[in-house]
């Protein structure tokens, strides 16, 4: 066969294909060539960020200081206090950075940027709020560096692994994921996409925002002021024929009723939802108007999720307060009596924090046979599943994580 690629080769061969020129600018030359002192900062400020791989940086104006903050590991934390007369200054070159108006200082403003770092480009999302003590800006740092996407960083264990691999190998249903903002579910969809991006499949999203590129799916942004929600854009993709469908979150009933659609025809449909728990999901659906029988036709997963600390493996110590930590858990101490739990430290490699990275702990809940046939009958589905509480304890036992972080988040 005459091979397509024939028909579509250049007749010329451009210098400039081969050099490549990126558009994206290098943060360490722009701090290297900036002479401005207070601008610098901003880029050093960047720099440490990414280093310390901080999801976001808060700059924040109080009565006399500007503070700044940046988020590592899900928790705030201050590292500089500087003059007030700097912050008109930085909100100017983080706008230009960001394409935005520099002399809108009423309302509130959204914009983005990219820059390369040690040879790869990161995004950086930008918010702008008027306060009543100065302009607020956060920057929310997308590095793909820090975020491989592959099952085995979900530390599943030997039983959810084969639940999961399970469910997400199925041809067609419905798998959700939820939890509360900032809980890993986006991460843990990406992750089930990679894994599913293959030659022979079509893999579509509709996303809002599209936090992360993959190379080999199609992506679609939402773009309500445009009249393009999720039920609009899934319907067009209705027609690309899609093997696999990951809508960002079901918000309401016409979101939820195209995804059952899509999965009673053959579809594999991934989404998030936002409920307490894995059961939370179920009703959540109900009240969306979806009838119990057709539920039981599509769910194949119900995968609940948060977020833990992962304990620094320099400076973890052994925990000799845990009978009472058990205690405020609700926990019997007699099931834990020759198990080692850990606490966290101080160092500088994890900021004297303790915690270096996070770990999801997770509720999974696969429909077999007989949980669908509770859930068409409007049956109380029993509990044959870890609940959050047991997986997170399982991450403390095997000393990933503490019971001061479990006591946190559950």
């Amino acid at each position: 066969m005459e091979k397509i690629e024939n028909y579509f080769k250049k007749s010329v061969n451009s210098s400039m294909d081969n050099n490549k020129i990126s558009l994206v600018q290098d943060i360490e030359d722009l701090y290297a060539r900036e002479s401005v002192n207070s601008n610098k900062g901003i880029f050093y400020i960047l720099l440490e960020a990414i280093k310390f791989l901080a999801s976001d940086i808060h700059i924040e104006a109080l009565n006399n200081i500007v503070r700044i903050r940046y988020r590592i590991n899900g928790i705030l934390k201050e590292v500089a206090r500087i003059d007030k007369s700097f912050l008109a200054g930085m909100s100017s070159k983080i706008k230009i950075l960001s394409s935005l108006d520099i002399v809108e200082k009423r309302k509130p403003q959204d914009g983005r940027f990219s820059l390369r770092y040690k040879g790869r480009e990161i995004d950086f999302r930008t918010s702008i709020m008027p306060t009543m003590n100065g302009e607020k800006i956060v920057i929310r740092i997308l590095d793909k560096f820090n975020y491989n996407f592959t099952l085995e960083d979900l530390y599943l264990s030997e039983e959810n692994k084969r639940i999961f691999y399970k469910a997400i190998n199925q041809n067609n249903g419905i798998i959700i994921v939820n939890g509360p903002t900032g809980s890993g579910k986006s991460s843990t969809l990406y992750s089930i996409l990679k894994y599913k991006n293959k030659e022979e499949v079509n893999i579509s999203t509709v996303e809002d925002p599209i936090e992360y590129q993959i190379e080999g799916i199609n992506q679609v942004q939402c773009r309500n002021e445009l009249g393009l929600d999720f039920a609009t854009i899934l319907r067009a993709l209705l027609r690309q024929d899609p093997d696999i469908l990951m809508i960002g979150e079901i918000r309401d009933k016409e979101t939820a009723e195209i995804a059952v659609k899509a999965s009673l025809t053959g579809h594999l449909v991934f989404s998030t939802l936002h409920s307490n728990d894995s059961l939370g999901c179920i009703n959540r659906l109900v009240n969306l108007g979806i009838d119990n029988y057709l539920l039981s036709l599509v769910l194949q997963m119900i995968v609940s999720q948060r977020l833990v600390r992962k304990l620094c493996p320099h400076c973890k110590k052994e925990d000799e307060n845990y009978k009472e930590k058990l205690k405020s858990l609700n926990l019997a101490e007699e099931n834990y009596k020759d198990i080692k739990f850990y606490t966290s430290g101080a160092c500088e490699k994890c900021m004297n924090t303790g915690y270096i990275g996070r770990i999801p702990v997770f509720e999974i809940i696969y429909f077999d046979e007989s949980l669908k046939n509770m859930l068409a009958q409007k049956k109380e589905i029993k509990q044959n599943f870890k609940t959050l509480l047991e997986n997170a304890m399982d991450k403390a036992k095997e000393g990933l994580t503490s019971l001061n972080e479990i006591m946190r988040q559950l």
